[in-house]
């Protein structure tokens, strides 16, 4: 009886042991956040662990990002589930997509105070959406010191205040005349604060969903990333279009892109991106898989992150939880 107890015992010991080490990082960090009796017993193996993962971010490899809108997210509103520390750790970079969600909103002082710092520890990037540039102003007339003022602010704003990663322009057009000066003068403003150009570090997307322009010709040389809109479109598309932008970048810096199918029916989307309840089909998981003719691609990213959720997640159309299997699935596909 004495050595059953003792068998008995031994085994309970070695099965906590190995729930503890089989913890999620989620859960070890959010009990480290808070500062909760767990996390003495679990911060050497969270610290380890969130090393090993800021290593591996390090790396090169094909990086996974998502743009996450803001509105949707549970501090902007009751009835909001989603929360961006329920991102995968293994993501590269979050993408700030501001619409609907005013200055006021108490989304900003979180995403400062809270979802910043926590997404940090795991290495990853937060990069803030501006849009196409239209809203470009400068006090002093269209001329390089009022771009050089106007970037400046964009800096101090969402570097200084916010510790933000980096920022996205979004140019879906063909930009002539006086709109591409403006857009060129602003590019460039803003290459002297972000981008490889910069020195700062800070790091400068180029998102669109055309072939190369004018202006992209013009300000190419700013760019960390160009982010193609591929909603929709087969994979021989991608290396007909990654051809084109090869003279221009690296395809490490080329990320093709999908959606997720937002609110407007399920399951799958207008695109069909990404198919439910059938997992591991859809026109992500071939992004995913695709390389261009010239090189390895720099990864991929899809729109609405927030909604990479199981049809059971879902309730009147409602997001309940989501679990990211699909983002999941293809940062493993992409780097096995």
């Amino acid at each position: 009886m004495k050595f059953t107890s003792f068998s008995f015992a031994l085994c309970l010991f070695i099965m906590a042991t190995l729930c503890v080490r089989c913890s999620t990082e989620n859960d070890r960090s959010l009990a480290e956040d808070k500062g909760t009796p767990s996390a003495q017993k679990l911060s050497v193996n969270a610290r380890t662990n969130l090393n090993d993962l800021i290593a591996y971010k390090n790396t090169d490899h094909q990086i996974s990002a998502g743009y996450y809108r803001t509105w949707r997210d549970s501090a902007t509103a009751s009835g909001n589930t989603p929360s961006m520390r329920w991102l995968p750790d293994s993501l590269d970079v979050v993408m700030v997509f501001p619409d609907y969600t005013p200055d006021t909103n108490p989304y900003w002082n979180t995403l400062k105070t809270n979802y910043v710092p926590y997404l940090h520890k795991r290495g990853t990037k937060v990069i803030i959406t501006l849009g196409d540039l239209s809203s470009a102003t400068t006090t002093g007339g269209q001329d390089a010191a009022g771009y050089a003022a106007w970037a400046q602010g964009i800096y101090n704003k969402w570097v200084g205040e916010y510790n933000l990663d980096g920022i996205d322009i979004d140019i879906e057009s063909n930009p002539t005349g006086a709109t591409l000066t403006k857009f060129v003068a602003a590019a460039q403003a803003l290459s002297k604060h972000f981008g490889p150009k910069s020195g700062t570090g800070k790091t400068f997307v180029y998102d669109t969903n055309q072939n190369p322009t004018t202006f992209f010709t013009l300000t190419a040389s700013y760019y960390n990333f160009v982010f193609l809109q591929a909603y929709g479109r087969s994979t021989s598309n991608l290396t007909s279009v990654s051809a084109l932008y090869a003279p221009y970048i690296s395809m490490k810096q080329f990320l093709p892109g999908f959606s997720f199918y937002e609110e407007n029916g399920y399951p799958g989307n207008y695109w069909n991106d990404v198919k439910y309840p059938q997992d591991g089909t859809g026109r992500a998981y071939d992004y995913a898989r695709w390389q261009p003719a010239t090189g390895k691609k720099g990864g991929v990213f899809s729109y609405a992150i927030e909604r990479d959720a199981p049809l059971s997640s879902f309730k009147d159309n409602r997001l309940l939880a989501p679990n990211f299997r699909v983002t999941k699935d293809l940062i493993k596909i992409m780097n096995p």
